[in-house]
């Protein structure tokens, strides 16, 4: 009973053996361009050419993201340096308008700060046409 199984298992072993070698065979047709030559091959060549056109259209799309992304990049690093320079210059300013700091610009011209605190005109409306219309 042993030898039955041993015999169907170099049987067995040959037909495994003989796929693999029909790989290279068809590698071998591929790189050497002999499969073109096929009947098959011409009628399927419109499909072949679409298949070569949407491979060529797809690299194109990936080197256009890529460069869509550097552009994004470089970008938002613009708009931080931007921000940044924004929130420096806000900042400065707001120190300039501080009151303190105006009142010691104009003493170098050479006013004064008013001490009094100002008051507000009441005009009736008749003489407020006169000193519209002088």
């Amino acid at each position: 009973m042993n030898r039955m199984r041993e015999t169907q298992e170099k049987q067995a072993k040959p037909s495994r053996a003989s796929k693999p070698a029909k790989l290279p065979r068809a590698l071998i047709g591929v790189l050497n361009g002999s499969f073109l030559t096929r009947e098959n091959m011409v009628r399927d060549m419109p499909f072949i050419l679409f298949l070569a056109a949407a491979g060529l259209v797809s690299i194109a799309y990936g080197y256009h993201a890529e460069r869509v992304v550097r552009e994004i990049e470089r970008t938002d690093a613009a708009l931080k340096e931007q921000r940044a320079e924004y929130i420096s210059e806000r900042a400065e300013l707001e120190q300039q308008e501080q009151q303190s700091q105006v009142a010691g610009r104009i003493s170098a011209l050479g006013l004064v700060e008013s001490r009094v605190a100002p008051v507000k005109l009441a005009i009736e409306e008749d003489q407020l046409e006169v000193t519209r219309n002088p």
